[in-house]
């Protein structure tokens, strides 16, 4: 069948208009998948990244804890020729805020819950934590000399018949001083120490310490020191201490000799309880370096 020439010319008009709606079509189709795969390429790293994010890193303290494994002395400064403070019963657990540059002894707070500080030997703590992060600490003072020993005798030999020369007998020692505490006085605000010997041998060319400690006797307070002095047999002197009194009462033991640098015929005396009324409640008087004479305290 022939087909009218103008029913020809309107269906070429309208394939192309078909074919390009098509076209836009499919182009929006690419389009919308290409989103689709870049937007899943997105999420992809996004989730990547979130998931390789490294944890935060929690500072440790500086401060470590240690436990005594047995009791033993609180030195004043990293070594045992310094003062000694008081004891560390075996058990204690103790808080370490350094070390020393040999890392063998540490510094720890003493008496424990305070301000004080005090050093003991590292291989007497079990420590709880890591050493790597812990300071290093100085020494703070000049370590107090050790007293000298008393020559050794030799015992005489036994007589043989080829050594007929009388032994000579040994040389009896000299007899030692006893320092005792026996008085406390104020002087300036400050405790004064009035140490006596009242053994039978002289003090010559020593000087004398005092400390001053709590009644417990595990804080050190103050201390003082006078010499290099001579004190004969009934000889007393006033050691100035730099422990201030008080505005209320308090109880102290105070220690001569803490150190035990001088030899005495008994070392079990040289320490006495007391009670300061605080406020200038005992009485006053200017201390003296040089040794007075007193009547010998009884034992």
């Amino acid at each position: 069948m022939k087909i009218p020439s103008s029913q020809s010319s309107g269906s070429f008009l309208r394939s192309p208009i078909i074919l390009g709606g098509l076209a836009v079509v499919l182009i929006a189709l690419i389009a919308v998948v290409a989103l689709g795969v870049l937007g899943g390429d997105n999420g992809g790293s996004a989730t990547k990244t979130a998931g390789t994010s490294s944890p935060k890193q929690t500072a440790s303290s500086d401060h470590l804890t240690g436990k005594a494994t047995a009791t033993v002395n609180v030195r004043s400064d990293p070594g045992n020729a310094f003062q000694a403070l008081g004891v560390l019963k075996n058990g204690t657990e103790v808080e370490i805020v350094a070390k020393s540059e040999d890392e063998k002894w540490f510094q720890i707070v003493y008496p424990p819950r305070s301000s004080l500080r005090g050093w003991v030997l590292a291989e007497s703590l079990e420590v709880k934590g890591d050493l790597s992060g812990l300071g290093v600490a100085t020494p703070e003072h000049i370590p107090v000399p050790v007293a000298p020993t008393s020559p050794a005798v030799t015992p005489p030999t036994t007589p043989t018949p080829s050594n007929l020369t009388p032994t000579p007998s040994p040389t009896p020692l000299a007899p030692l001083p006893d320092l005792v505490i026996s008085g406390t006085v104020i002087s300036g605000g400050k405790l004064v120490i009035t140490v006596t010997d009242q053994g039978l041998g002289p003090l010559t060319s020593a000087t004398v310490a005092v400390s001053v400690f709590d009644l417990a006797g595990t804080g050190l307070l103050g201390s003082g020191s006078a010499g290099p002095l001579t004190l004969t047999p009934g000889a007393s002197i006033d050691v100035k201490t730099n422990y201030a009194i008080p505005a209320g009462p308090v109880q102290l033991l105070v220690i001569v000799d803490p150190q035990g640098t001088i030899p005495e015929t008994d070392d079990t005396n040289n320490r006495l309880s007391v009670a300061i009324g605080g406020g200038g409640a005992q009485p006053t008087k200017t201390p003296t370096q040089q040794p007075t004479q007193h009547p010998t305290p009884t034992p």
